[in-house]
């Protein structure tokens, strides 16, 4: 069986196709390598650079009839003033995608959506029933994207399965942006700077480390049809919490600097997975702590190397006049710090 995985030179996706490999797995990967690197991509994989939105998309799909697609290419750190007049760049890519799925009769669709489509939900953890009022671009871009899936499902008989991420942490993961806030905060350790922490630090995040979420992905291939599922711990950790861990694993005893808290932005994350657990047979494997023991010297000793050889990662794109305008209460406490939480 074959299965082709959009993005799977990131890091959710080079993680889902070592997963695919080691069950058996024929994979072929498709990425224009905008984020993902090369390099990632494990040894066995056909590898394809080409953008999901654009037409050689369909000649792989010809050449190569996959039995399943798992969609993992969508940009995430994504201009507000584009999204709230709802033209998520990520939509036009996935109707296409929806298109060729429908065209060359997919066996399944697996679809990395995330938790933050709750938004501010007084459901904690929160369940797959819980209401949808999404507070965050990221949030408004997932859902969308969910409606049309399960609109093609309805019209066409197209086959799928939803996963909800939450926080997803580990190997591998960007430093900027949608990079997270486990990736900054180890940043900040090897450029010997403080961390910007937002409020007081009492907002909290379900982290899921990204070997948990590849075998999500690959579960979901043949298993809970037509649903939409959690995928996360069902732990809730405070940021403040979360950098006394890392802080004490790590031997350090940095003070944060804190900033205003943002607007917009989801005051706490978890949610349940025991639909997943019950349908798809998928549960969580690697506590916090142990993953940030595996992460945290790999993390450490790349960043150092990088810094040696003279290796920049390319920073995001400058945000848009209201996020610019939005953050100028933190420029004096973050003049000097280069990491954001998410």
């Amino acid at each position: 069986m074959k299965v082709l995985i959009t993005g799977g030179a990131g890091f959710i996706g080079s993680h889902t196709a070592d997963c695919a490999l080691r069950a058996g797995l024929e994979v072929v990967v498709v990425d224009n390598f905008s984020a993902g690197q090369e390099e990632d991509i494990p040894k066995g994989c056909k590898v394809y650079k080409a953008d999901v939105s654009g037409k050689e998309l369909r000649d792989i799909f010809e050449g190569e009839k996959p039995d399943y697609c798992i969609h993992l290419a969508e940009k995430n750190e994504l201009d507000e003033s584009i999204i709230n007049r709802g033209l998520s760049p990520n939509l036009r890519g996935l109707i296409y995608l929806l298109d060729l799925c429908k065209e060359f009769q997919i066996q399944k669709l697996v679809y990395a959506s995330s938790a933050e489509v709750y938004g501010l939900t007084e459901s904690r953890p929160a369940d797959e029933n819980a209401s949808c009022v999404p507070v965050s671009c990221m949030g408004m871009s997932k859902l969308a994207p969910e409606e049309y899936i399960r609109l093609y499902g309805a019209l066409y008989g197209l086959n799928y399965t939803i996963l909800r991420y939450t926080n997803v942490y580990g190997y591998r993961q960007k430093r900027f942006g949608a990079g997270g806030v486990i990736s900054a905060f180890l940043e900040t350790y090897v450029n010997g700077e403080r961390p910007i922490i937002y409020g007081k630090g009492l907002q909290s995040r379900d982290f899921v480390c990204v070997t948990d979420v590849a075998e999500a992905n690959i579960q979901a291939l043949t298993r809970g049809n037509g649903e939409i599922y959690n995928i996360g711990t069902g732990v809730a950790t405070p940021i403040a919490e979360l950098f006394d861990l890392m802080n004490e694993m790590l031997g350090q005893k940095l003070k944060p600097a804190y900033a205003p808290a943002r607007a917009a932005e989801q005051t706490h994350v978890c949610v349940s997975y025991a639909k997943a657990a019950k349908d798809l047979g998928w549960t969580p494997s690697v506590s916090l702590r142990e993953g940030l023991t595996q992460i945290a010297g790999d993390f450490i000793y790349k960043r150092f190397m990088d810094k040696l050889n003279g290796v920049k990662e390319a920073a995001p794109e400058p945000a848009s006049v209201s996020l610019i305008v939005r953050r100028m209460g933190v420029k004096k406490a973050g003049r000097r710090l280069k990491t954001v939480n998410s």
